[in-house]
């Protein structure tokens, strides 16, 4: 493992932990759960319209581009002058996940945790989509992405997830039935409104929504887990095959250096980006919590030692991309520092020095990067210039939960164990990320 560290990298003591999550809570208690978005500008006609000029290669696509990003770069609050504030149930979710992470630290001693995250439960209740055999989240806001236009309110199976974990946990800590209830629903609009493309024998790609019949990996993986926890949960052996042939394509699309692509058969998705390779690596190891295949648990550890090798710079910096789709012009993504140290503390058991590395980046960019208002940096760009604009869906809500999942982790050491290094099934279900 590199180690470049110093006194800046020194870990987070315990009580600088709670004070950052202290300032958090404060600086969203005054802000309110509505927020803007780094993509939101992206949803509006002028927005669309430049990204599929973009994408197309036309001549005007740079042209209409540029100016937006120089937008972000320079002013994003100016944003407000074009979209309003929304609700995004991704950011809803890991914010409720977070706080019955600090009601699980405090042992109940404080309902106020509990009752934050029992509120964000039914808000996400009031965000989902109508109209499918299940409960489904999406984004309020169009998207144009390389292989077409995602309406406003499409349900996600990248966002969706989380609210399953959401009211899974809810019920596991409350014995409350209606949190059951949802978790059954959102399972079953996992299982019969996604597609699945077959890819080869017991194997299928599963769609990223309702529509499609792509072959994104990180997609895959969430529904694998969600079914094959589902499976368990309700005792649904259909639930289980399904999620079977998901996990079948994302492992034989894993490369032979331990990577994978964010999409297959699709050239202008074929990058390796740092926080889709967390989603990936986060979902295997949950799946494998209750699947204990040996086959996962070495695809974990080949995925997670190319990420280490990989994603980061000489200075263990997270890198945002090994092939990148387009110029970069982001030195430090948050997205990334926040998704690493969840990665870090999912997988302590097993990977010790990826717990290790968590703590390093708290210390390095949680620490450095919360302003004085208590919310985060959204990115820092090259030549240092800092993103101050808080959005909760990118990377606000996920900070926070990182730091949550990581005090969490260190209020409870790891299982010790000789195997850990060899990648054996935890012995205590590790928190969620």
């Amino acid at each position: 493992m590199r180690a470049k560290s110093g006194a800046r990298d020194v870990r987070c003591a315990l009580t600088e932990l709670w004070a950052m999550a202290g300032k958090f809570v404060a600086w969203l208690e005054a802000a309110g759960y509505e927020s803007y978005d780094p993509y939101d500008i992206w949803g509006t006609r002028y927005g669309v319209l430049a990204r599929r000029l973009y994408y197309r290669k036309h001549p005007l696509g740079l042209a209409m581009t540029a100016p937006l990003i120089l937008m972000e770069i320079v002013w994003p609050r100016l944003r407000r002058l074009f979209v309003r504030k929304d609700r995004y149930p991704t950011a809803d979710a890991q914010l409720a996940l977070a706080f019955l992470n600090l009601h699980e630290i405090s042992r109940g001693a404080s309902v106020s945790w509990l009752v934050k995250a029992r509120a964000l439960a039914d808000d996400l209740l009031t965000e989902s989509v109508p109209g499918y055999s299940g409960l489904g989240w999406g984004y309020p806001f169009d998207w144009q992405a390389v292989s077409g236009l995602m309406k406003k309110q499409t349900p996600l199976i990248t966002a969706t997830p989380y609210c399953y974990e959401a009211f899974t946990r809810l019920y596991d800590l409350t014995g409350d039935a209606h949190y059951d209830d949802v978790a059954r629903s959102i399972a079953a609009f996992i299982f019969e409104d996604l597609q699945d493309t077959p890819t080869g024998p017991d194997a299928a790609a599963g769609s990223y929504t309702p529509y499609d019949r792509s072959k994104v990996i990180n997609a895959s993986a969430y529904r694998a887990f969600v079914l094959f926890d589902a499976a368990r949960r309700f005792d649904d052996d259909a639930y289980r095959t399904k999620a079977g042939k998901n996990l079948r394509f994302i492992l034989d699309a894993q490369r032979p250096d331990g990577s994978w692509l964010y999409a297959l058969d699709s050239p202008a998705e074929a990058f390796i980006d740092h926080f889709h390779t967390c989603f990936v690596l986060k979902n295997l190891y949950k799946l494998n919590r209750d699947l204990h295949s040996p086959e996962v648990a070495a695809s974990i550890r080949r995925g997670y030692e190319w990420y280490r090798r990989s994603l980061f710079d000489g200075e263990d910096n997270p890198r945002s991309f090994t092939i990148a789709p387009r110029v970069q012009i982001v030195r430090i993504e948050m997205y990334n520092v926040a998704e690493a140290i969840s990665l870090g503390t999912l997988i302590r058991n097993d990977i010790p020095e990826a717990f290790a590395l968590a703590d390093a980046l708290a210390a390095r960019f949680m620490r450095r990067c919360q302003v004085p208002a208590g919310h985060w940096l959204t990115r820092i760009y090259l030549g240092g210039i800092g993103h101050r604009a808080p959005f909760l869906r990118w990377p606000q809500s996920q900070l926070f939960l990182a730091l949550t999942n990581l005090l969490a982790a260190r209020e409870r050491p790891a299982e010790s164990s000789a195997d850990t290094v060899r990648m054996t099934p935890a012995l205590a279900k590790p928190l969620v990320a």
